[in-house]
Parts: structure tokens; sequence; C-alpha cells
């Protein structure tokens, strides 16, 4: 079985958080993803101090799928930067990790 590993991200809008985690969803590079407004961000840019609302990202996903979903990501996300931290091997109960592997692995047909 895989590790489960959950992964932080924000992004600017709601329709680019919606296309990312149904991407995510969609190519089974991710089992779930959720997906909660209005976080305020602060942080240094550019020499700058930096104050923007948010939508945080907590992307489920497993260790295998891991690069690809960060490509996906990278390839659709609106920053130069995208956030990408992830809080590897995360502890699940046993029934949600086979659920997650399950969701994350894909079928012989599925590759072509």
């Amino acid at each position: 079985m895989n590790p489960l590993c959950v992964v932080l991200s924000t992004t600017n809008s709601m329709t680019s958080a919606n296309d990312i985690a149904s991407a995510l969803v969609d190519r089974q590079l991710a089992a779930c993803v959720q997906i909660v407004p209005g976080i305020r961000s602060v942080y240094r840019w550019e020499g700058n101090v930096v104050s923007d609302e948010e939508i945080q990202l907590i992307i489920k996903t497993t260790s295998t799928v891991l690069d690809e979903a960060y490509r996906i990501v990278c390839e659709m996300h609106p920053y130069d930067l995208p956030e990408w931290v992830v809080l590897d091997s995360a502890k699940a109960s046993q029934d949600y990790l086979t659920w997650a592997n399950k969701a994350t692995t894909r079928s012989n047909e599925d590759n072509h």
C-alpha cells in the first residue's frame, strides 16, 4: 500500500481551484481535493510584504502519483511559483488509505 500524502497549495480564484481539483481527481492523481475559500496569506514576494486573499487546496494523494500531480498543478496554475508543500506519509485510517490508493491507481485501460 502506498503512503498517503497531503499537499497544500493555494491559488487566486475559485475557477482556478476548481479546475486544478477536477483535473487531479479526473486523472486519478488525487483521491480528494478540498477547496477552502477565504484564507488570507501574508508573505514576502520580490522584496515586498504582500497580503492576498487566496483559496487553499488540500490535496490527498499517494506517493506514486505525487510527481505527476505536481506537474499538472504547475501547468495549470496561474502563479509563477505555486505553493506545493507535501506533508509526506500522513497517518490515516486503514479504510481511508485503502480508498485513497484505489482512487489513485489507474487500470491498464486508463494508461493508454
